[in-house]
């Protein structure tokens, strides 16, 4: 068996028999992987950390090719971002940050890019207390480095430059130009200010589009667009996502 060290944020983590866990972890240098944690339930003291979700750790772990679940011989927490979990709304989009990020990215592909933005977005929400379309910042951030971007640029259909008018197809991902609208009959008519938000979340830092104040008109289709695409391309309903409606229907 090879050894490995590296940083890992806990995406889960499930109980394995009376002693042990069984944990999805985002690594640094080896992407997704699942880990078994032997003995640390029972073991007090055994690891630096009891690998809550969204904790982030430092640990070591031997490679089992053939179960699929490595075997962690050691790990210490650097930090288990504490605001978060006194804060519902803050941990709701934390829980889904990481459950976007589970269903999204594959299991073994290193992408140390989305390792960066998720350990960002988790420090942002730990220490900020306003924020505002931060799914919608996420989303667009996560899309762009993991390889599922709509093509928003040029047409997804004939690749010529959309200058006016245009649709959004979720199953062709990208815009459609005026000559190729029949190519989806379901795609969704698109505001030019959807598409220049979605090209400006693209290229600033988060410390500078945090608290972006979006039109209302603007936000509530980016919300539409970005939900349906990932719903379509990912194939999977959140838990966190549903949470999130309960909370604003409880509101209203």
């Amino acid at each position: 068996m090879s050894i490995h060290k590296t940083e890992a944020i806990v995406l889960d983590r499930k109980d394995y028999r009376e002693t042990s866990y069984l944990i999805s972890l985002l690594t640094r240098d080896f992407g997704k992987i699942y880990a078994q944690a032997k003995g640390a339930k029972r073991k007090a003291g055994k690891f630096g950390t009891n690998f809550s979700p969204i904790s982030y750790n430092k640990i070591v772990f031997y490679e089992n090719d053939k179960s699929g679940f490595h075997i962690i011989s050691q790990a210490d927490l650097i930090d288990h971002f504490n605001a978060i979990d006194t804060d519902i709304e803050r941990f709701t989009y934390a829980t889904y940050f990481l459950e976007l990020v589970s269903a999204a990215m594959p299991q073994g592909e290193k992408n140390p890019q989305v390792f960066e933005l998720v350990k960002k977005f988790l420090n942002f929400l730990n220490k900020q207390y306003k924020i505002l379309n931060i799914a919608q910042i996420f989303e667009i951030k996560f899309l762009n480095l993991s390889g599922f971007k709509p093509r928003l640029d040029n047409c997804v259909s004939c690749g010529s430059q959309v200058l006016k008018e245009s649709k959004f197809s979720f199953v062709l991902g990208g815009l459609l130009c005026m000559q190729c609208f029949a190519r989806d009959h379901s795609a969704h008519k698109v505001l030019q200010g959807t598409i220049a938000t979605v090209n400006y979340i693209e290229n600033n830092e988060l410390e500078k589009i945090a608290n972006l104040r979006i039109i209302e008109s603007v936000r509530k289709e980016l919300q539409y667009m970005l939900r349906r695409f990932i719903d379509f391309h990912v194939g999977e309903q959140f838990n966190s996502i549903k949470f999130m409606g309960k909370m604003k229907t409880a509101y209203v």
